[in-house]
């Protein structure tokens, strides 16, 4: 009787432990940047960007905006995202974005940006909240005009 009993008690315990999930394997550590390459184009992306679209700003204060100097994400990709105001294309590594970009997309929602025909986000703008495929079919054709670009919370 007294096995019995000892077998009844440790039940409970032993229910517990079975009943705990393996931990998850480890994911491996991903580079910096990962270049995606397909037969149309070659798309280069920051992996540390990748977070979650619903938070508007990252924890830094940034947003992120992907440009690509072709239509439908194609040719290549710029991945954005500083704090501050507005930034233009006359920087000598932004410089060959001037009046090249033909579409766009935020990474965050809650998030509008504005890109600007002339640099220091002067001139003519264009709001944008969600991806654009082809800027041409914008509400304003705004391809390959972008020369400055700012974004605010909606």
């Amino acid at each position: 009787m007294v096995a019995i009993n000892s077998i009844i008690s440790i039940l409970p315990f032993a229910a517990a432990v079975l009943a705990v999930p393996a931990p998850a394997p480890a994911l491996a550590a991903l580079p910096d940047n990962l270049v995606f390459n397909t037969s149309i184009a070659t798309h280069t992306f920051d992996a540390s960007a990748v977070e979650n679209r619903a938070v508007a700003i990252d924890n830094e204060g940034r947003s992120r905006i992907i440009f690509c100097n072709d239509a439908n994400r194609q040719g290549q990709c710029l991945n954005w995202g500083q704090k501050g105001h507005c930034w233009d294309f006359r920087d000598k590594q932004l410089a060959p974005w001037n009046d090249a970009i033909s579409s766009v997309y935020p990474q965050e929602s809650g998030v509008v940006w504005t890109l600007w025909e002339h640099y220091d986000c002067k001139g003519q703008g264009l709001d944008v909240w969600g991806n654009v495929d082809n800027l041409r079919n914008a509400a304003i054709d705004f391809n390959d005009k972008t020369s400055a670009f700012s974004w605010r919370l909606r």
